[in-house]
């Protein structure tokens, strides 16, 4: 019976091995341990609110689905053969040695930076990002809480300057699926703030906690993957207060288990306000403004209500 499972299991894996890229395997291999640690996690914190057992389901439900479509089919079917055709028009051929890696690593951090601040501040790809800080709570099932729309919002295309310098597509997936993958394990109340070196220049769980927060003083803040050195930069950096935790969540809570409320809720209120009569432009302008932005003031969108704490925030 022992050796029928090994067999069997064998084949599933070189199968894998045989249709998966490198990319993907890193995140599949890592979903045990990230399941692993939420189970740790949650009975560290069985008694102090810090789980719950629908949420976190939601959570797993919604990943699953963006590895199936966004990670799985997407990725094999689009973004690959995108991606060899956009590295065909490289300005140069770049070898891969330990030093060119390390060099990747940045750049793709870099780019996911500015794709994570996009996110944040242009309203259709923050319809489609809203998804993952919906979660009134956190742990490590909230890294898995995804939206398959990601399949189609053009995520990939941050990262196609590092093709365009001379990285080949492989290693551009793998780099970018390792910065990710990384980024799992900050999702947690369970570590304390790190010595301060630590927290000045990598992500870790306190400074995603506050990216998580709702709170005016935390709202868009950290959006780095791996390093924190483009939110310092760039001004987007804030340490977490002890006097302050963060409260979770967006800044109109959705209360809504319902997976199908969660994708689609913010594109509806989308396309709501740009139904709405007025010039042609400022009728778009809802698609490529910021979440918090309307015509005349008035919120009529999840979305907007952040513009009261982002005017309480900028005020402080």
């Amino acid at each position: 019976m022992a050796a029928t499972v090994l067999i069997t299991l064998s084949g599933w894996l070189e199968m894998l091995r045989n249709w998966l890229m490198p990319s993907q395997m890193l995140m599949l291999l890592a979903l045990p341990l990230t399941l692993s640690l939420a189970g740790l996690e949650w009975w560290h914190f069985r008694r102090d609110n810090k789980y719950n057992f629908t949420d976190s389901m939601v959570s797993i439900l919604m990943g699953g689905s963006y590895v199936l479509l966004a990670e799985g089919f997407m990725v094999l079917a689009v973004v690959v053969p995108v991606f060899e055709w956009v590295y065909s028009f490289r300005l140069t051929t770049l070898p891969i040695t330990p030093w060119s890696l390390l060099l990747l690593f940045v750049l793709v951090d870099f780019c996911f930076y500015i794709f994570h601040l996009s996110a944040h501040r242009i309203r259709l790809f923050w319809a489609v990002h809203e998804v993952h800080h919906a979660s009134e709570y956190f742990n490590f099932t909230v890294a898995f809480r995804q939206s398959l729309l990601y399949a189609v919002a053009g995520v990939y295309a941050f990262f196609l300057p590092a093709l365009l310098l001379g990285f080949p597509p492989e290693w551009v997936l793998t780099l970018l699926a390792a910065n990710m993958t990384m980024q799992i394990f900050v999702h947690t109340q369970w570590v304390g703030q790190l010595p301060a070196p630590i927290e000045w220049l990598f992500n870790t769980p306190s400074n995603h906690r506050v990216h998580h927060g709702r709170n005016p003083r935390y709202i868009d803040r950290n959006m780095g993957g791996v390093l924190m050195v483009w939110d310092h930069i760039f001004g987007t950096y804030a340490a977490e207060d002890p006097a302050e935790p963060p409260e979770y969540g967006v800044v109109r809570q959705i209360h809504s288990s319902n997976l199908v409320t969660l994708t689609f809720h913010e594109l509806v209120a989308i396309c709501r306000d740009v139904a709405r009569p007025g010039p042609l432009g400022q009728r778009l302008k809802h698609l490529w403004g910021p979440p918090e932005w309307q015509r005349d003031g008035a919120v009529s969108s999840d979305a907007g209500a952040a513009q009261v704490s982002i005017d309480a925030r900028r005020a402080s």
